[in-house]
């Protein structure tokens, strides 16, 4: 039976709808098989699972998987790609950090949150890290199997050898106090702490990974700061000013104690100095004036020689005499006896 002129345009929409409806049908249904053929880009990885079981992991390039419920995608950063983390396990409890704000003594707060965020050193001190973790996904298959729990368990173990790490060192080796900074070995100790610290973390989750349930994560580096309680902190800053007043007033005194020593160096040199020029001008004058004595010296034995000598002699007693207030004279050759007076001799 053939449509009726008033039907035949209610057919042909009905007709072009089915056709509409068939197209998008198709298309839907190409767009849901194709949903997880996609690209990779170089700083990812992904992860397939076929039914919910790991079927493979798919690195840089094109990806073909069935579509979901089939195969499900998890995309990953790189091996290569380094991410950071804070450990939250090693910071102060909120509650903690609200009554320290408000300076309540540790003994008001209870145990639990009196020991927040605080750490036991190997010679009983009580020192606070904060750490931030850089880490890389090494195994992503692991750490898609531990879902949601693979980064808290990696706060736990970092926390955990944190606290071995801390137990067995003393305060100076962790915390920059006064006499560590006289050790260079404490010093070294502290440097060495950050590397210690992401080795034991590496162990830690090698043993995971050894006993089947790895996390798929490895530790490429750990910073780290370290402080007292805040109750302490105080009292701690004002000992290192306390020692840095006195370390800057040493070194003043050093220098002042340097420089007078230069000073007093200086001034023996220059009387050095000028004794050794007055020395030597009085030596100069000295032999400039016993010079006639000193030529008549090798011919004193020849028979001008004492009457040469004679008569210098003359020239100088006279005017050595002539200086004196008295002169006594006394003939060697007479038999008369002069009395000075005078001490006993």
């Amino acid at each position: 039976m053939k449509p009726s002129p008033v039907d035949a345009p209610l057919v042909q929409s009905l007709r072009l709808a089915y056709l509409l409806l068939l197209a998008a049908a198709a298309l839907s249904g190409l767009a849901w098989l194709l949903a997880h053929v996609r690209s990779i880009p170089a700083d990812s990885q992904a992860v397939v699972r076929r039914f919910g079981a790991i079927d493979r992991v798919q690195h840089a390039g094109l990806l073909l998987a069935w579509p979901s419920p089939l195969e499900e995608v998890t995309m990953l950063p790189s091996p290569e790609t380094v991410q950071q983390r804070r450990i939250a396990l090693l910071a102060r409890d909120g509650d903690a950090a609200q009554l320290d704000d408000e300076d309540m003594p540790l003994v008001q707060m209870g145990d639990r949150l009196a020991g927040s965020g605080y750490l036991l050193t190997g010679d009983l001190a009580v020192v606070q890290l904060s750490a931030t973790i850089y880490y890389r996904i090494i195994d992503p298959a692991a750490y898609v199997l531990q879902g949601g729990q693979a980064l808290p368990l990696l706060d736990r173990v970092v926390a955990a050898s944190a606290l071995k790490l801390c137990a067995g060192r003393g305060l100076e080796s962790i915390l920059a106090t006064r006499e560590a900074r006289l050790s260079s070995a404490n010093a070294a100790e502290r440097e060495r702490l950050r590397a210690e610290l992401a080795q034991a973390s590496n162990q830690a989750l090698d043993a995971l990974r050894s006993r089947g349930a790895g996390l798929g994560l490895q530790v490429a580096r750990i910073d780290l700061q370290s402080a007292l309680p805040r109750s302490a902190q105080a009292a701690f800053d004002a000992v290192l000013t306390a020692d840095q007043t006195v370390q800057r007033q040493l070194a003043q005194a050093r220098t002042a104690a340097a420089l007078e020593k230069q000073q007093a160096r200086a001034a023996v040199d220059s009387q050095l100095a000028n004794a050794r020029a007055q020395a030597d001008e009085r030596l100069s004058l000295a032999r400039a004036e016993t010079s006639e004595i000193a030529a008549l010296a090798p011919g004193i034995r020849a028979p001008a020689g004492a009457e040469r000598l004679r008569q210098l002699y003359l020239e100088r007693m006279q005017a050595v005499l002539a200086k004196a207030g008295k002169v006594t004279t006394v003939d060697p050759a007479g038999s008369g006896r002069l009395i000075l007076p005078g001490e006993k001799p």
